[in-house]
């Protein structure tokens, strides 16, 4: 019996031990940002979406024109585009999708935030993703940061050594700026002679058999009630849909496929849709790809460029169709 109790004290101790540990560690670095200790992010990835949605509701009159989009959307630099009657913020995050754009805009619009343009970024990740999935996932569930409470599950989450070190595995180091505009800034992530090319190259997409007729109903319900929220508040809406690279569709073809016909579908259905470059796919280039998923800069402020060619009625027939 006294072993066994010898045994139970020590096992005891060696869990209070880790939760001690772990506790002043998440308290104390806060790699998420969730228990607002930690108000800079650099070389890691916070829950942007908490972050993002809280800060504009503690800054009703700071911004009004918003770009939603999952992290493939943070290379959009719209802030470059504010003048004195638009004030731009990067409201994109990990794996966000329509359902979760469509709830930050309702808070939003019920919260008095005044808004006047809103881009909503799409690709395959909109057929793929769902809400649902990031209740489990620290950086990626909203958390109402606004009521007055200690989240306690974030005291206890396993450390993560990269997240203390602030390195990137991957040579790309990314500065977050949740508080001043939103974007996310590569810094060191490129070729030293990338600033020397400026012309891309565009290939054209292979015509692709589906095997899978997928029901898009719920994707395109969502994308109407962000597309009727829009119209009923006068807020000039565009979905932007974001190129793809080469590589990215050797390796997920059949989403990419899929995506496609989400994209004729949402046409049917009197959708109007941004498409900067097209069917065509960005050849593989370190100069202006993150990685397979994720552009550069370079071709992110081209996108802008169009967008901003888009005249005023057409960004209106873009909501108001």
């Amino acid at each position: 019996m006294r072993t066994f109790l010898k045994k139970t004290a020590f096992f005891s101790l060696i869990v209070l031990a880790y939760f001690t540990i772990t506790g002043i560690y998440n308290y104390n670095i806060d790699p998420y940002g969730i228990l607002e200790k930690r108000k800079e992010f650099p070389g890691i990835r916070p829950n942007e979406h908490s972050l993002k949605v809280h800060h504009i509701l503690q800054n009703t009159d700071k911004f009004n024109s918003f770009l939603f989009s999952n992290s493939k959307g943070g290379a959009l630099h719209f802030n470059q585009l504010n003048n004195e009657s638009d004030r731009w913020y990067n409201m994109t995050y990990s794996l966000g999708t329509p359902e979760e754009f469509y709830t930050d805009m309702l808070l939003f619009v019920k919260n008095d935030v005044e808004v006047k343009n809103i881009v909503v970024g799409l690709d395959e990740g909109a057929i793929y993703e769902r809400a649902s999935s990031h209740i489990n996932q620290a950086s990626r569930k909203f958390v109402p940061m606004e009521e007055d409470k200690i989240h306690w599950e974030y005291l206890f989450l396993p450390i993560s050594f990269k997240k203390i070190s602030g390195v990137d595995e991957n040579k790309k180091h990314i500065v977050h700026d949740i508080y001043e505009d939103g974007n996310y800034y590569a810094k060191n992530a490129y070729e030293d002679n990338c600033d020397d090319k400026e012309e891309f190259v565009l290939l054209p997409r292979p015509v692709e058999e589906v095997e899978k007729q997928l029901d898009f109903s719920s994707q395109i319900e969502t994308l109407q009630k962000i597309q009727n929220l829009c119209r009923k508040n006068k807020i000039n809406l565009t979905f932007l849909i974001h190129p793809t690279s080469q590589d990215n569709l050797k390796k997920s073809t059949e989403k990419l496929v899929q995506f496609e016909q989400l994209l004729i579908s949402l046409k049917k259905n009197g959708f109007d849709l941004f498409e900067p470059f097209g069917n065509s796919l960005f050849e593989n280039n370190s100069c202006y790809w993150l990685d397979r998923h994720h552009y550069s800069k370079k071709i992110g402020d081209s996108i802008l460029q169009l967008y901003v060619d888009l005249s005023e009625t057409e960004k209106g027939e873009l909501t108001n169709r």
